[in-house]
């Protein structure tokens, strides 16, 4: 272990030895041991360490930002509920939770759509149902 790989090591792995790779743990604390160098580098780390480790310091905003940006956020007029504020806050009482929105989207989709298709087909003759019935039930047999 040099100088090098030492200050490599307590770069990545920070001052506590039980962070540093068991294989080179020992060599890195034998150096430790004997070299002054390798003494200041882990000191100089260790006040780094320590910097890191403090927690913040709680920082308040004053009154006059949080006015500002309440003034940028607060809508300048009253929004007038468009159909889909509409549904949504329908959906919101029906389900407070939101969780089965998605749900019953994907019911009502596929509602519409089988509605839709049954009234599409009122009025047709049976021909395309009765040519569907034959193509399903009759086997087709391919001649080589």
């Amino acid at each position: 272990m040099n100088l090098d790989r030492f200050a490599i090591l307590i770069e990545a792995y920070g001052t506590d030895p039980r962070r540093w790779p068991a294989d080179e743990r020992a060599a890195a604390q034998a150096l430790l041991a004997a070299s002054t160098e390798a003494q200041r580098l882990l000191r100089e780390a260790e006040a780094l360490d320590a910097l890191l480790s403090s927690p913040l310091p709680a920082i308040e905003p004053s009154a006059a930002l949080r006015a500002r940006i309440m003034a940028q956020i607060a809508p300048s007029a009253p929004a007038v509920p468009g159909w889909r504020m509409q549904i949504a806050e329908a959906f919101a009482l029906l389900f407070p939770s939101g969780r089965m929105v998605p749900q019953f989207a994907t019911l009502g989709l596929a509602l519409a759509i089988g509605i839709g298709a049954g009234v599409a087909n009122i009025g047709d003759d049976d021909s395309d149902l009765l040519t569907l019935q034959l193509a399903v039930a009759t086997p087709i047999y391919i001649e080589e």
